[in-house]
């Protein structure tokens, strides 16, 4: 058993070869959907943002007699064999105790997870896949129920569609008064919509299955909306309807239904994570902290007014050009900010880093500043450290309109007793956050110049 830290150097002296299949590979080559018995989330489901899966989980490098290895932004539990490595993150408690983890998975995905202190079963793993259910569920119905043409046959008198001459033949001769005839309808009824539906009803089926499908209203709102519009289902068209969603949702505008579809095929083909059970099989789950960060951020800066822009639905891009063909403007160079309040003048940066990169981080922010005649560019980053702010006064255009860039350390509580400990301290942290940027107070106790 290894426990390390994300973002850390550690000092390796046995086991090396052990732990080489993990090392020096893009995590996409060990995840499930090659063979793999390892969910790494969100990448499992979707394509992630910043491009984990062309990172490693961690690389192996010599130092002497011995290797060091160096963690990313990956946390959580992998093993192979007896091997069996944790992953937590640096702002764990010095009894292992990786409470901040835990309490993001809470306000994102309104997951109440098992303890990653100890290994992880199969059961545990498996029911992380359920109480994914509603956070996929209600991120998909966002964009409204589903809804796609559906061809669908009929025997009665009411004409409506293309007669099917074999089976009216078949059917209805001598003649009864009924005709067969086929229809193509726009229906809410359909094979996606049939999935989600048969998932609910073996959700139900399980240990606390109820209590996942009531997380919260807007869950038991789009439950019910489901159950309704799928009045043809029968259990016994599970297979058949696994069957058919076998190839992803292709739609410009229902995109979140693809992540959706994905979860229910797991959870319905019973692709639970085997513990130990296959020789030399990777197993474990894995989570994108940094992702993790950057949607924690927006469940408190969202209710104060910003834009989380999303590349992979293609909303509130920003274009930073344009060329002109056939004396026509053409948009280039679509890039997205984390977040940005247009009324506050500011645009705000979430980097999951012990510190800010001074030449990539600040290129992107001004660049950004410039586009959007921004005044503020705002790095968060987590710290260790008590609060702090630094705040640095911006040189042309910038000098011209007081432009600043703000440096803010947000403190995590790492010198706590349990948990509820944790969640007492850590929301004074995001009360000061909140209140600093409502009221714009970024008091200028430090100033520098670019």
């Amino acid at each position: 058993m290894m426990e390390w830290k994300d973002n850390s150097e550690h000092l390796l002296t046995d086991n090396v070869e052990k732990i080489l299949p993990f090392a020096n590979a893009p995590v996409s080559s060990l995840l499930d959907d090659k063979g793999k018995s390892l969910l790494v989330f969100p990448l499992s489901f979707q394509e992630c943002e910043d491009c984990i899966g062309s990172q490693h989980l961690f690389d192996i490098v010599p130092k002497g007699k011995n290797y060091v290895v160096k963690t990313g932004n990956l946390a959580g539990f992998i093993g192979l064999n007896d091997m069996y490595i944790t992953i937590r993150s640096r702002f764990g408690t010095e009894n292992g105790d990786d409470y901040f983890l835990h309490y993001m998975l809470k306000k994102v995905l309104s997951v109440n997870l098992f303890n990653l202190k100890h290994t992880v079963t199969d059961e545990q793993v498996f029911d992380f896949l359920l109480y994914m259910f509603p956070y996929f569920l209600n991120k998909a119905l966002m964009q409204g129920l589903y809804k796609e043409y559906r061809r669908n046959e009929y025997n009665d008198c009411n004409l409506r569609g293309t007669i099917d001459i074999c089976r009216h033949i078949k059917c209805n001769i001598p003649f009864n008064g009924r005709v067969s005839y086929r229809t193509r309808e726009y229906s809410y009824d359909n094979h996606v919509t049939q999935l989600i539906r048969h998932t609910v009803e073996y959700i139900r089926t399980k240990r606390l299955g109820e209590m996942i499908l009531h997380t919260n209203v807007d869950t038991q709102e789009n439950v019910s909306q489901i159950v309704s519009a799928t009045s043809t289902y029968q259990k016994q068209d599970r297979q058949q309807i696994i069957k058919s969603n076998l190839r992803p949702v292709v739609h410009p505008y229902y995109t979140q239904y693809v992540a959706l579809q994905k979860l229910c095929l797991k959870i319905l083909s019973h692709k639970q994570l085997r513990y130990g059970q296959n020789k030399d099989e990777i197993y474990g789950i894995l989570f994108d902290i940094s992702w993790l960060w950057e949607e924690y951020l927006n469940t408190l800066l969202v209710p104060l007014g910003f834009k989380h822009p999303n590349n992979r639905q293609n909303t509130g891009g920003v274009w930073l050009g344009y060329s002109l063909r056939e004396n026509k403007k053409r948009n280039v160079f679509l890039r997205y900010p984390d977040f940005y309040d247009k009324e506050r003048s500011i645009i705000l940066d979430a980097k999951y880093k012990r510190q800010i990169d001074s030449v990539a981080d600040v290129n992107q922010v001004i660049t950004y500043l410039y586009r959007m005649k921004g005044h503020i560019g705002m790095f968060v980053h987590p710290t260790a450290d008590e609060n702090e702010l630094k705040s640095y006064s911006l040189r042309g255009y910038g000098d011209d309109n007081n432009a600043r860039l703000i440096e803010y350390q947000f403190h995590i509580p790492t010198e706590v007793s349990s948990y509820e400990d944790f969640e007492k301290n850590i929301r004074l942290s995001e009360i000061t956050l909140k209140e600093q940027i409502a009221n714009r107070n970024f008091p200028s106790s430090f100033v520098a110049c670019f």
